[in-house]
């Protein structure tokens, strides 16, 4: 499986979103290492909870900048990350059930990887461009 690192091709342009995109970066690298490492499924299982987690909360950071700035491509970005947040859930069930097959690496490297490349740079940059495009100006207290 392959480490994703952050390029500046990915940066919509927006510090907080950037910044959790980083560390979205960082856990999913992390998973990946463990699943490759044969780490314990408790390590795994933490591991993969909290990229579960933290998708959850950057989403929600995301979404909250969309409502609050009536960004009109709200709807389609909502839909991208319920896509995601099903694919997530999928993974993990896969895992409580039949552990840390290579079915399931290949499954994180083809499908996490690949999606969230694509979303950086397609959906959430059309975001970001958005929000400096409008003058509005995104910090992490929101």
């Amino acid at each position: 499986m392959r480490e994703v690192q952050w390029t500046d091709e990915m940066s919509v342009g927006v510090d907080v979103i950037d910044e959790q995109h980083k560390m979205w970066l960082q856990h999913l690298n992390d998973l990946t290492k463990s699943l490759e490492a044969h780490h314990g499924p408790a390590k795994i299982v933490k591991t993969l909870s909290f990229l579960i987690e933290y998708t959850h909360s950057h989403f929600s950071t995301e979404e909250k900048y969309m409502v609050a700035n009536n960004y009109q491509g709200l709807e389609h970005h909502k839909r991208k990350h319920e896509e995601f947040r099903t694919t997530l859930g999928n993974l993990e069930e896969d895992f409580r059930e039949e552990g840390a097959t290579h079915a399931l690496a290949d499954s994180i490297d083809i499908l996490l990887v690949n999606w969230l490349i694509k979303q950086m740079r397609e959906v959430d940059m059309e975001l970001g461009t958005f929000l400096k495009n409008g003058g509005i100006i995104v910090t992490e207290e929101g």
